[in-house]
């Protein structure tokens, strides 16, 4: 009696997990990180090395114009090229706040977003036409893992409060127009 009194408590004390846990690679992981911008409905926080996938950027847009804050940091060297700073015009543009990593050692190497406090996303995975179209990279999805998710928010948080507004906004400006586009938002 005594054992089954312990399991009848075990299942009403403890709070099931729904979590979905998976792991993808190229288009899939694509077609994931878009479900989940998509999804979003409050807050989408994003730290990644690299990024130039239009239909990860677009996603993004489209987020932002139906209200969700979203939070990027990127690194400062991959932003040398001209398309990936008409892509940072871009998403500033809409309200995306951007920030740039200003550390003097290393690189802001992260590849990790948050969605809602909710689900996460980590792994090798830049967001690039390379990584969804060529290469070996790894991308896992933590889905309805609040736990999991509170984990990268605060790595998240550290690595932006680290890297601060006015800082990052210096940096943009030293690097002026984009195109049409002012880098800075007013």
């Amino acid at each position: 009696m005594k054992f089954f009194v312990l399991v009848f408590s075990f299942f009403i004390c403890v709070k099931p997990s729904f979590a979905e846990n998976g792991l993808a690679q190229g288009v899939q992981c694509e077609q994931q990180i878009i479900s989940l911008i998509d999804q979003a409905k409050r807050q989408i926080d994003i730290a990644v090395f690299s990024f130039n996938r239009q239909s990860i950027i677009k996603a993004l847009i489209k987020a932002r114009q139906r209200g969700v804050e979203i939070r990027l940091m990127t690194d400062r060297s991959q932003l040398a090229a001209s398309k990936s700073m008409e892509d940072v015009s871009r998403l500033l543009n809409s309200g995306v706040d951007v920030r740039v990593s200003t550390h003097k050692k290393g690189l802001m190497h992260t590849k990790m977003a948050i969605f809602d406090g909710k689900h996460a996303v980590s792994g090798s995975f830049n967001w690039t036409n390379a990584a969804v179209e060529n290469n070996y990279e790894v991308c896992n999805i933590f889905k309805n893992d609040e736990s999991y998710a509170g984990l990268h928010l605060k790595m998240f948080n550290r690595i932006w409060e680290e890297n601060s507004k006015s800082k990052s906004d210096g940096w943009l400006r030293m690097k002026g127009y984009c195109g049409n586009f002012l880098l800075l938002r007013t």
